[in-house]
């Protein structure tokens, strides 16, 4: 060999070393290069080790980096990483041929130091190789330059979501080394055998899913190290290659997979029985001792046990599930309490030896070792809303008796010994109590609270350490784990969890992020047409195949790409932090001293999108159980789902509203000549401007926000701007940012604000801050008494929905009097006198301090700039919304016949007086006398509590000032009988006024909010679902992604248009849901030619890329925001101005307000037909806390109704 005196690194080493380099057999054939020969050159056609001196030249330059690679190989060969050869080329005589040999990492170790600096040169020079067998042969073409480079293989561009997508459907095999957990399989997927302790028959794919939970807890597999990818040698064989770092192996590296992971099964596909099912199937299982601590674990006898104690023992010693063998040979009445309590007391333990301590000065404090005992039962941790579900599941789905169970939720429960602990099989506890349980947030009995230690002056024990310490579970089940993993950071949740040990972790969630979320999901937001079965296959793969590339192809652009590349790389995130802090998956989670890898530098795309080929797809085949949709539809087909979108047309007040908003953006993008701060859509004003296009949005179904004194500011500073620019003689053109056109917009708009101050419906309305509706044939004497209006046209009435409730409590409270509206004129001259006194008391305030639940009492923009561009109406638009009433328990109950329910007494019983509103009624005990005279009067009732001749009879709701409310109340009321309903809504308003309109109708109904306790959330749910006492349930769209199940409704609204399609699909997956047995129909309401329609069409029309970038606002998207700034006004009729009937939106048929709601059968205790978990103290509504919002007197709203209830 030729090795020149760079070399000395070989020359100087001992005969061994030298024996080992000289064995060409502990090197890996690599690959080739072809080089042209010099003139001069001698070399054989044989092949001899040696490297030409001339390879810099020529062919090598036409690598990119060539001298990088060269000076590569120089430095691999002098420190002993290479051996080369070299001879002619067969097929031609001037070429050279070059054979690279390298010495893999796991070779030599002991003669040979690997730096892993220089494993960056392996990189560059296998980018340069040819690693064809031809090539290494001699038999290929030297003008064929196509090289198989592995550094040339295709990256990967396919998108976390199609991966998630078409990960392969669970296939378990029962065939483990562990009998009992082969057993449990067994028992899930054998037919003949059956799952004993489950009442419920799981879907195949249920099974197959539990099943494979099991599989790899018991056995996980050897899977190949992520980060590796094999290689085929030139020679024969394969290396497994990093081709991040360069490393190559001759030999594979394996891990374990984790002894759990992340259980995705579709929303609604049961995923609490699936783990349920589990539980049962590996009742009694123990965990095994953690390998580092499995030395000299064998306790020693201080004398000999008896042949109980030995026996007890040595089943515990071979974790035999005695637990689950004792349960079925009691059954025949065999007394077995000693050899429970010789298990019990054999239980296996491990000890955990204290840290090390640096040694210093003073002598540290060495802990004692802990010994911790090994404990066969499940934690199962679930967001507080959702206990009750898991307690509603286990009673539905689990034979009693089967599971002993724990509830930890409420911090009155204090968690029991660690002995008592090992009796049960499932602990289901709160998240938050979780985090209070491991001291991270002390609420509870026995733990202390205080600030600090140092100053602690509690009676609490400060050095409470939580029983679940002391114990190994077998397994934990994090259900919405998706909530436990974190962005960047690490919160208290994941916290917690590091404190316990636990064998076997999973996650549980249908959507592990919002990248990660099912292509099932994905078509619920999409109109059905024609065949809904027949389109649904090809939807998904439309939908599948248009998420492939994930926004990273050709036709996107720079700006959606950037986008969609910040969303995954968060979702990403996310995922490793379930991978790492969670699951501790190696290599993720090794120590930087043990091989660490990293998440970042192998998982995350590149700047482009690229990923590695194989290293996220292996990740989440090795972690997520899910089945692919075409596999589920083998086994269960769900109700079909019906999705539609109705096209509603705008009528009087719904144009006024969105007309207002157009003139407050018209105003202000005219007079500040679109610059500076003054500008709305200034980036500086970003905050307000989101929160007026919220507010704009809500419009869509009724607004009251803007003031007369606003309108008429607004008017004048536009009118002054005009003038001061025809009397400068200043056109358009000269004008700045100004548009050709502007001028004649801007006098549209003061058209358009004269005309909504021409409209005393809206002046009245605006005042109240009350939705108006438009009643028939009322009382002739006491309609002056009760219109909202002053100068109120013959017919109809037009009056709020509160005043409206309050005439007909006072009429339904004289229903069997001689005159049921007898005294109603005197009544609705003091209701309305009140009204106005509170509206006049509120308009005398000065604009800038309206009251505002928000921290946005005024806009960014400084005073003398509100002044320039109308500040008064552009301060209120960006306000937040009111809350109105925050009562959501709807009180009233109907009457359908009076000999059914409770009324109010005849003519034998005075008259009771007015009333407060229903909200601010105080209960009160009727005396016996009066009970006694109510049940005589029941007996000489009439059929109808209203004579059919009296105008009480025909009077009728006949329509509302929204059109969305009047087609949701038509549909209501006609389905509402045989169907339950949900109303999704955005915006505390909106739900509040649809719920006054259904009192008034006398429909029954829940609101479910942010604002309730997660104890009164799950009643709300349990309740809705198992009575039939509440058919309507009002929720905020918001809150309905958290794995509620909601099968009881099979009609599905949403009042307003959602822009994110996951929300919104998320929505209807609580309804359409395993346990539905009826069609769902989802119905979403939508004003035609106005804003929100382009919205709707515009986000129809977005990519998945372009949903992820205006996730957060709908500004981010940059065709909405051009949508927005050139919205125009939508056209009044001159019919609609002048006839009042046009100006409604009609009922398709009146509703009945007088006798159809009784007085007397509105519950004093709104709660009383909940159903609240067992033990649930104080919880009810009306002893609640009242938190201080406005009310009329401060800020916006009608009636004491419009306090807000903040739930516990």
């Amino acid at each position: 060999m030729s090795y020149d005196s760079t070399r000395t690194t070989i020359t100087a080493i001992g005969q061994p070393h030298a024996e080992f380099l000289k064995d060409l057999d502990n090197f890996q054939p690599l690959g080739s290069l072809t080089l042209p020969l010099t003139p001069d050159s001698k070399l054989s056609d044989d092949w001899e080790e040696d490297y030409p001196e001339h390879l810099p030249s020529h062919d090598l330059c036409l690598y990119q980096n060539a001298r990088n690679v060269h000076a590569a190989i120089w430095r691999l060969l002098c420190l002993g990483w290479l051996r080369t050869f070299t001879r002619r080329y067969p097929r031609n005589r001037h070429q050279l041929q070059v054979r690279i040999y390298l010495l893999p990492a796991d070779v030599g170790g002991k003669y040979i130091e690997r730096n892993s600096r220089d494993w960056d040169n392996v990189r560059k020079l296998i980018a340069c190789l040819d690693l064809s067998k031809e090539a290494w042969e001699g038999t290929r073409d030297i003008h064929d330059r196509n090289s198989p480079d592995i550094a040339s293989r295709p990256f990967n561009h396919d998108s976390l979501f199609y991966l998630f997508n078409t990960l392969p459907s669970p296939a378990p095999s029962s065939h483990v080394a562990c009998p009992f957990s082969s057993g449990a399989i067994d028992s899930l997927l054998n037919k003949s055998m059956g799952l004993l302790g489950l009442r419920t028959e799981l879907y195949d794919y249920q099974k197959r899913s539990a099943a494979m939970m099991i599989r790899r807890e018991a056995e996980p597999i050897q899977a190949l190290d992520p980060r590796l990818e094999e290689m085929e040698c030139p020679a024969g064989g394969v290396s497994f290659y990093d081709r991040t770092t360069g490393i190559l192996f001759r030999q594979p590296r394996y891990y374990d997979e984790a002894r759990g992971g992340i259980l995705a099964e579709t929303m609604g596909q049961g995923k609490s029985l699936i783990c349920l099912a589990a539980i049962v199937a590996t009742k009694g299982h123990w965990p095994q001792i953690p390998p580092e601590f499995s030395l000299n674990q064998h306790r020693k006898r201080s004398q000999v046990g008896s042949l109980l104690q030995m026996a007890a023992a040595a089943a515990n010693r071979e974790q035999i599930p005695w637990r689950s063998y004792l349960q079925l040979m009691s059954s025949g009445n065999e007394d077995l309490a000693n050899c429970r309590r010789a298990l019990e007391q054999t239980v296996t333990t491990y000890t955990i030896p204290p840290p090390e301590v640096r040694r210093g000065r003073r002598e540290a404090y060495v802990p004692p070792d802990k010994t911790i005992r090994l404990c066969a039962a499940t934690l199962v941790v679930v967001p507080r809303n959702l206990v009750s579900h898991w307690k509603s599941e286990i009673a539905a789905h689990v034979v009693e008796e089967t599971l002993q169970i724990l509830e930890l939720d409420s911090n009155e429960v204090v968690t029991p010994l660690a002995d008592d602990l090992m009796s049960y099989d499932l602990i289901l506890m709160s998240k938050d109590r979780l985090v209070e349980e491991m001291c991270l947030k002390s609420s509870l009995k026995n733990a202390c609270s205080c600030s600090s230690t140092h100053r602690c002056r509690c009676s609490a024990n400060r050095d409470y350490s939580s029983p679940l310490k002391e114990l190994h579970f077998l397994r934990i089940i994090v259900d919405e784990g998706h909530n436990f993993s974190t962005f960047g950071r690490k919160n208290s949740a994941v916290a917690a969890l590091a404190c316990l040990r636990v064998e076997r972790r999973w996650i549980v969630s249908g959507t592990p992020s919002s990248g990660l979320l099912g292509v099932e999901a994905s078509t619920a937001t999409l109109e059905t047409l024609g065949d809904v079965d027949g389109n649904h296959s090809r939807l998904i793969r439309a939908v599948l195949e248009d998420r492939r590339s994930g926004g990273f192809d050709d036709i996107t652009t720079a700006s959606v790409r950037r986008s969609a590349l910040q969303q995954e790389r968060k979702d990403l995130e996310k995922l490793g932090s379930i991978v790492v802090d969670f699951l501790n998956l190696k290599p993720w989670s090794n120590s930087k001293g043990n091989d660490a890898a990293s998440w970042k530098q192998y998982i995350m795309p590149t700047e482009s999108g690229q990923r590695k080929p194989k290293s996220l797809g292996s990740v989440l085949e090795s972690l997520v159980i899910r089945h692919r949709v075409e596999d589920i539809e083998k086994d269960i087909e769900l109700p079909p789902l019906h999705n539609r979108t109705v096209y509603l047309e705008p009528r009087w007040h719904d144009k006024l509203c969105l007309n207002l908003f157009i003139l407050n953006l018209a105003v202000n993008a005219v007079t500040s000549e679109r610059i500076d701060q003054d500008y709305m859509f200034n980036s500086r004003n970003r905050a307000s401007l989101n929160q007026l296009i919220t507010n704009l949005r809500y419009s869509g179904f009724y607004w009251t926000g803007f003031r007369k004194e606003e309108i008429v500011q607004s008017i004048d500073v536009s009118r002054r701007y005009l003038k001061n620019k025809y009397e400068s003689g200043e056109s358009e053109e000269e004008s700045g940012n100004l548009r050709k056109g502007d001028f004649d917009f801007l006098q549209r708009a003061i058209r358009m604000g004269e005309t909504v101050l021409a409209s005393p419906s809206w002046i009245a309305f605006s005042a109240a801050h009350e939705l108006g509706l438009y009643v028939e044939d009322f009382p002739e004497d006491a309609r002056k008494a009760w219109s909202l209006p002053e100068d109120q046209p013959l017919a109809p009435l037009i009056i709020g929905t509160p005043q409206l409730s309050e005439a007909q409590h006072h009429v339904d409270t004289h229903l069997y009097a001689p005159n049921p509206a007898s005294g109603l004129t005197a009544f609705g001259e003091t209701t309305m006198a009140k009204l106005w006194q509170k509206v006049q008391a509120k308009s005398s305030q000065p604009a800038t301090t309206i009251p505002c639940n928000s921290h946005i009492n005024s806009p960014i923009l400084p005073q003398q700039s509100r002044q320039k561009v109308g500040g008064a109406l552009l301060s209120t638009s960006i306000q937040k919304p009111m809350a109105m009433g925050k009562r959501t328990v709807s009180r009233t109950k109907p009457s359908t016949s009076p000999q059914n329910s409770e009324k109010q007494a005849s003519s034998n019983v005075p008259a009771q007086q007015p009333t407060r509103p229903a909200d601010e009624r105080i209960p009160t005990n009727k005396p016996p006398v009066l009970k006694s005279a109510l049940k005589s009067a029941l007996k000489s009732r009439p059929i109808e509590p209203i004579d059919p001749s009296s105008v009480l009879s025909k009077t009728r709701l006949s329509g509302t000032a929204s059109a969305k409310l009047s087609y949701l109340l038509d549909r209501v009321v006609s389905i509402h009988d045989t169907e339950k309903i949900i109303i999704f809504y955005e915006g505390g308003n909106i739900a509040f006024y649809i719920a006054e309109t259904l009192e008034l109708l006398g429909i029954r109904y829940l609101i479910y909010t942010g604002t309730l306790s997660a104890i009164r959330k799950s009643a709300y749910i349990t309740t809705f679902n198992t009575t039939e006492t509440f058919r309507i349930l009002l929720m905020d769209v918001r809150q309905a992604a958290h794995g509620l199940h909601i099968a009881a409704a099979s009609r599905v609204f949403f009042v307003n248009p959602v822009w994110q399609p996951t929300v919104e699909a998320q929505a209807i997956k609580r309804a359409h849901r395993i346990g539905q047995t009826k069609p769902v129909f989802v119905e979403t309401l939508v004003l035609k030619d106005t804003l929100e329609d382009r919205m709707l069409q515009r986000r129809k029309n977005m990519s998945a890329q372009e949903h992820h970038k205006a996730e957060k606002s709908l500004l981010d998207d940059d065709v909405m925001e051009q949508l927005i700034k050139n919205a125009d006004f939508i056209p009044l009729l001159e019919e609609e101005m002048e006839d009042v009937r046009r100006q409604m939106a009609p009922l398709k048929e009146a509703q009945k307000i007088f006798g159809r709601v009784i007085a007397s059968t509105q519950a004093e205790d709104p709660d009383g037909d909940l159903v609240f978990p067992e033990g649930a103290k104080g919880l009810k509504e009306g002893k609640r806390k009242w938190k201080g919002y406005p009310d009329d007197e401060t800020g916006e709203g009608g009636s004491a109704k419009k306090k807000a209830f903040v739930g516990s």
